[in-house]
């Protein structure tokens, strides 16, 4: 589902993909339990144990949060003049601001389309970010050169929409700060609603 009030697009997670993510987190973290305790080979039960475990924390890391988003009713990715707020995963972006995009770009990886976003400050980012999710966006960019990415699976409009959305509203805000007019960059998109 999605809304828009006075140039802002509010997205929310779509229900149906968030519980088929719950059901699939939730199976992972059954056969990391599996691995983890069965005793039927002995010269592989320390193998598996570790994938098990291995497959118990992350699934259930990602249980828990499709759990959350499923549950919460606040917006996954929200877009105005001044920037975005991006909620849309556990690796999501935060509040970022048009000023800071160098570049916004589509790609694909293991099948999936997203949208990519570089920021001009991308270390000032990163530095802003807990431990763990530092850390994986840090792997993320390395390996696409995006210090965001933005994945079709908590949104509702199709990600090609999104992605043009975007470019236009980015490009508006490039154009206003050359011509000296451009707003202030603080803003609270939540309170808007």
């Amino acid at each position: 589902m999605s809304t828009s009030y006075d140039q802002q697009h509010v997205e929310y997670p779509s229900r149906k993909r968030m519980a088929w993510l719950t059901v699939g987190a939730a199976l992972f973290v059954a056969a990391g339990f599996f691995l983890m305790f069965d005793d039927s080979s002995a010269k592989g039960s320390a193998i598996s144990s570790v994938i098990g475990l291995f497959s118990v924390l992350f699934f259930g890391l990602c249980l828990c949060y499709s759990l959350v988003k499923m549950i919460k009713k606040e917006p996954s990715f929200v877009v105005d003049e001044h920037g975005f707020v991006d909620s849309s995963s556990y690796t999501s972006g935060g509040l970022i601001a048009w000023k800071d995009v160098e570049n916004i770009f589509m790609y694909e990886f293991m099948g999936q389309k997203m949208i990519g976003v570089k920021l001009w400050d991308e270390k000032a980012f990163l530095d802003r970010q807990n431990g763990m999710k530092r850390k994986l966006m840090t792997v993320n960019s390395s390996m696409v050169d995006a210090t965001v990415s933005i994945a079709q699976n908590s949104l509702t409009l199709p990600l090609d929409q999104l992605y043009i959305m975007m470019v236009e509203r980015w490009k508006r805000s490039n154009e206003r700060a050359s011509e000296g007019t451009s707003e202030g960059s603080s803003f609270d998109l939540f309170n808007n609603q």
